[in-house]
């Protein structure tokens, strides 16, 4: 993590929480990569650990930009690969949304504690500015650098319990110059410039350099501010003062347009055809991942997602039996046949005497396993279009990401 990890530790102006930076730092340095392991083995080791590398998703008329994890520019792919989310990246899926003429509106499904603070403004002018109508959303973090960025979109959806705000810039400066002069050290430094110099391991800012420092990071907290009230007017200035708010407390002091439950639900309330889209592309993907499993050897997780799937499918299929009115004829009938069960048996019917005279037992149908096997296929079949999608239904409120 050479970028990141040294604008975390440097004299660049940081927007991300410090305990949430320590814990990533610290989230990272635990990995430990064998030296014969190739890219690709590390690819999917990371992977397992941060989750795939999020992409765009087109559903046109919508696009989603995924901005997931700490932010900054310039990154490796290694710390891509570790769940970092590059403004780079992000300018370039703006501008394929910008020349796909399918797509009308961008969503911003956004995950992130925030970042450093280089390139962000830039990107949250760009956002404000785009051609085309842009919605954020959150359902966990959206802080410090990526709240820069999604406060920028013309509406912003958060659930009540996710994290918003954190207006407010910092730069650290570990003072080590007394645990240099337990050592016996004593740094002397040779410099031009009054400024110079500024945070030299073993040494301590002066004055001129604290006053500096302080006026950079007030500089970049005005921009912020600014920012988020050109597009949130009610916005007042004592909910930007780097505190953080749940969903909730955010939309009561207008760093947020409104509350919904999940993502799902943003879709449906948009488009329901575009969410039943989706819905069946996200089952059509675990059924591909059942069959990659299966074809890898590993039967076993092949088959705990399969049961995943097929009880998610029976779900939707109980709640509309449980929907289904009962004609008063068959409840009828069924009272009968729970008063006198003994007539079934006394009684036989005729159907049955002639199966006694040939001397042969009816015997009762059964499936064949193959039959059962396609039964339970078709109960697993993913919705395709919007005429087959259940809107009367429970909403479904899938988790997308990431890292």
């Amino acid at each position: 993590m050479r970028n990141l990890s040294k604008d975390f530790k440097s004299q660049r102006p940081l927007l991300i929480q410090p305990a949430q930076a320590e814990a990533y730092l610290n989230r990272v340095g635990d990995i430990e990569i064998p030296m014969d392991a190739k890219m690709s083995d590390m690819g999917d080791m990371l992977a397992a650990i941060f989750g795939a590398k999020p992409t765009l998703e087109k559903f046109p008329p919508y696009a989603i930009v995924p901005i997931k994890g700490v932010i900054g520019k310039n990154l490796s792919e290694l710390e891509s690969l570790c769940g970092c989310c590059d403004v780079h990246d992000i300018e370039e899926m703006l501008e394929e949304c910008a020349r796909d003429s399918s797509i009308k509106t961008v969503i911003l499904d956004i995950d992130s504690p925030g970042g450093t603070s280089v390139g962000v403004p830039e990107l949250a002018n760009r956002i404000k500015d785009f051609p085309k109508e842009v919605i954020a959303f959150t359902a966990s973090e959206c802080c410090s650098a990526a709240y820069w960025l999604g406060s920028q979109a013309s509406q912003f959806y958060a659930t009540p319990s996710s994290s918003v705000g954190s207006v407010g810039v910092y730069i650290a400066f570990p003072d080590m110059s007394e645990a240099y002069r337990m050592e016996g050290v004593r740094m002397d430094v040779i410099k031009a410039g009054a400024f110079k110099g500024a945070g030299i391991p073993g040494t301590s800012l002066d004055e001129n350099q604290r006053r500096m420092l302080q006026q950079e990071v007030e500089d970049i907290h005005a921009d912020f501010k600014e920012a988020v009230k050109s597009v949130r007017s009610y916005v007042e200035d004592s909910s930007m003062e780097g505190q953080m708010f749940s969903g909730k407390r955010g939309a009561e002091a207008g760093l947020v347009t409104s509350l919904i439950n999940g993502f799902d639900e943003l879709m449906e309330s948009l488009s329901a055809s575009v969410a039943a889209q989706m819905e069946a592309d996200e089952e059509n993907d675990e059924r591909h991942e059942i069959s990659e499993l299966v074809s890898e050897g590993q039967e076993g997780e092949a088959d705990e997602m399969s049961k995943f799937a097929s009880a998610r499918a029976l779900a939707g299929i109980k709640i509309e039996a449980a929907k289904k009115p009962v004609d008063d004829d068959e409840e009828r009938d069924d009272d009968d046949e729970d008063e006198h069960p003994e007539d079934e048996d006394e009684t036989p019917k005729a159907e049955d005497k002639e199966g006694d005279q040939d001397g042969v037992e009816p015997q009762p149908s059964e499936k064949s396993e193959s039959e059962a096997e396609d039964e339970d296929e078709a109960g697993e079949k993913a919705v395709e279009t919007d005429a087959k999608h259940d809107k009367s239904g429970s909403k479904k409120h899938r988790s997308r990401g990431v890292a």
